[in-house]
């Protein structure tokens, strides 16, 4: 029972919670990388520059798990959240992980080197793509601020080393610094969105009022000129 007031760009929402004006001034990439999609914004010299739409996010990091694992989806999601990772290194070389099966299935093991794998390389050609898309737009120099990441994806070992190494710039976690209050329980990259759907409200609901007073003010001042001459 309840009626959209409004439809909001995920980025500018994400953007709106994770960015300082100092930031939006300097220049700075907003990436929120979500289940189904990654939405990305620049901002530069106080406004928005660019955005973008990727139809590729967590989920498909999921499906790829599961399907060169030969994995049910659930266990492959459960893997990604327990051994994940954006790097292969020297440390899981010849590592095996379990998994638990459902049903009294005997338990299996999986390669860990094979999880970072293929989990390395579809985070490194989410992040290229959107690498590429901001340097054909011509904004990749703007980046003074760096790059923030939010969303669930941000959550993964490793990803802010690996995007730093892809845009040559800072990179960090994109924290929900425009919120007041117990901040501990809300300061997480994935809360991005929603926070910044409400501070987007708000910010519309000051924009009514002022308008409705501007518009109560004027309209008494009419009224009081033309009463003034009757």
């Amino acid at each position: 029972n309840l009626e959209v007031d409004s439809i909001v760009f995920n980025g500018i929402a994400s953007a709106l919670a994770t960015l300082s004006n100092e930031h939006k001034e300097l220049g700075a990439l907003v990436i929120d990388i979500g289940g189904g999609t990654t939405e990305y914004i620049v901002y530069a010299d106080g406004i928005i520059k660019h955005t973008g739409v990727l139809a590729v996010g967590g989920d498909h990091v999921s499906n790829d798990l599961a399907y060169g694992l030969k994995l049910p989806l659930r266990s492959a999601e459960q893997l990604k959240v327990e051994h994940g990772g954006a790097f292969l290194d020297d440390s899981v070389s010849g590592r095996t992980v379990p998994v638990l099966r459902e049903n009294g299935l005997p338990e299996h093991h999986v390669n860990l080197e094979h999880l970072r794998r293929i989990m390395a390389l579809r985070i490194e050609e989410i992040l290229e793509l959107v690498m590429r898309d901001v340097t054909n737009a011509g904004l990749i120099q703007y980046l003074r601020a760096g790059v923030l990441l939010c969303g669930g994806g941000a959550h993964v070992p490793g990803i802010a080393k690996l995007a730093q190494d892809i845009f040559g710039t800072p990179v960090q976690l994109g924290r929900t610094a425009s919120i007041s209050g117990n901040r501990a329980a809300l300061d997480q990259p994935e809360f991005a969105t929603a926070i910044g759907l409400a501070k987007f409200a708000s910010m519309q609901e000051k924009k009514k009022r002022s308008s409705a007073g501007l518009a109560d003010s004027f309209k008494s001042k009419i009224t009081g000129i033309f009463g003034r001459k009757a």
